[in-house]
């Protein structure tokens, strides 16, 4: 019998088949917030809800889960409500089957456990990547809801649905709601060729993920890529399927080198433990795959599904979301979403401030945590939130009288 250490998926040894982490695993204490549980949505969504105080909601996105905000909740949490869901397929949360994996689920998900918690304050949003595609559709139906956002990630406000055929040059979607593959390089810049720099220069960091998730596909016209969960049925078929449906084999690679993470030495057996246990099968990676997929316009989608990223997409609703105060800070090395068009970005949301932190990369929260957490209170309480009182604020100790 070959010993399987707990590092190499399925991360069990006693036989069982997992298809999330446990909820009482802490990943040697640096997860050490009490799991909490929302069985509204017909599975078990994870989610965490510390402190007092006017809400944050901390949204993440691919591959990870509620601990990329390890850093952010016991600071936070001193002077606010935090709460840091984990979307379906991811963390904590159980990865169902019987459901579809894309923009319109995670969406509805997340608005099911909001009312759950029946909040008395709007909320502070931070999201960042797939958290940003999330957060803004709930912040576009409910602008009432929420007091400000701060974006994580050089993602636009969503564009209608003329709006997006006419980007990338396409009369309409085929049946399953996808753009053609060819088309895609006209609407995003991930996917252009870059101009010429002059040698040296990376004051803009070449995107490798999207096009390393294109270019992994299997050439095959018929190939489909699907929505729904039951119905992958076959084993992974080419590049990007065979490692983002093992992903619990790969996650330190898709995060720090594929997408993007400068912080290198936070990467340890913990780190990786807490990142790769999460996807301890192919059927529990489905999440994984279908965010790419979903984004890059390549998911077979529903028809309600199809129509769902655009339907609050209205001239009332974006204007309410304008009015909001909107920060976005990126990392300067993200080689997931370009920044490149961080001028278009900020202008969509109304011409909203916009700060590029350097030595950074797509995972800014694992990069410069405590520079965003600053930023985030700081955006807070310049923008009419609750100023913590002197004893609570983060790294002041008590005052010791005998200094004095």
């Amino acid at each position: 019998m070959i010993f399987v250490p707990k590092t190499i998926p399925p991360f069990v040894s006693d036989g069982s088949e997992a298809d999330c982490i446990s909820a009482n695993e802490t990943f040697d204490g640096t997860w050490p917030f009490t799991p909490r549980f929302y069985h509204g949505n017909g599975f078990a969504q994870h989610y965490i809800d510390e402190g007092q105080g006017d809400p944050i909601l901390l949204l993440h996105g691919e591959p990870m889960w509620g601990y990329l905000y390890r850093n952010f909740i016991p600071v936070l949490s001193k002077t606010h409500r935090v709460i840091v869901p984990d979307h379906m397929g991811f963390g904590k949360s159980a990865t169902p089957q019987d459901k579809e994996y894309c923009l319109r689920t995670h969406t509805t998900n997340l608005i099911g456990l909001l009312e759950s918690l029946e909040l008395e304050a709007p909320l502070t949003l931070f999201i960042q990547d797939w958290g940003t595609n999330i957060g803004l559709q709930f912040a576009l139906r409910y602008p009432d809801k929420i007091a400000r956002i701060m974006i994580g990630s050089a993602v636009p406000m969503p564009p209608t649905l003329d709006a997006k055929l006419q980007r990338f040059g396409v009369a309409q979607t085929d049946a399953h709601g996808r753009i053609p593959l060819q088309a895609m390089p006209g609407g995003r810049a991930e996917l252009q060729v870059p101009p010429a720099q002059a040698a040296g220069d990376i004051r803009v960091a070449t995107s490798s993920w999207f096009p390393w998730i294109l270019t992994g596909l299997p050439d095959d016209p018929d190939y489909v890529c699907p929505g729904l969960a039951s119905e992958r049925t076959n084993p992974p078929r080419g590049r990007t399927e065979s490692v983002l449906l093992n992903i619990g084999s790969s996650a330190t690679h898709v995060i720090s080198h594929l997408m993007g993470m400068e912080n290198k030495s936070v990467i340890n057996e913990t780190w990786t433990r807490a990142y790769s246990s999460a996807f301890p099968t192919i059927q529990s990676s489905i999440g994984a795959l279908n965010f790419p997929m979903d984004a890059m316009q390549q998911l077979k989608l529903s028809p309600e599904a199809q129509k769902f990223p655009h339907e609050a997409v209205t001239p009332e609703n974006v204007d309410a979301l304008r009015e909001l105060p909107i920060w976005v800070v990126v990392g300067r090395q993200d080689h997931a979403i370009s920044i490149k068009s961080i001028e278009v970005v900020s202008q969509s949301y109304g011409g909203c401030p916009y700060v590029v932190i350097e030595n950074a990369g797509h995972f800014i929260q694992e990069d410069a945590p405590e520079t965003i957490v600053a930023l985030l209170q700081m955006f807070i309480q310049s923008t009419g939130g609750a100023r913590p009182s002197f004893e609570n604020m983060a790294g002041v100790p008590p005052l010791n009288l005998g200094r004095l």
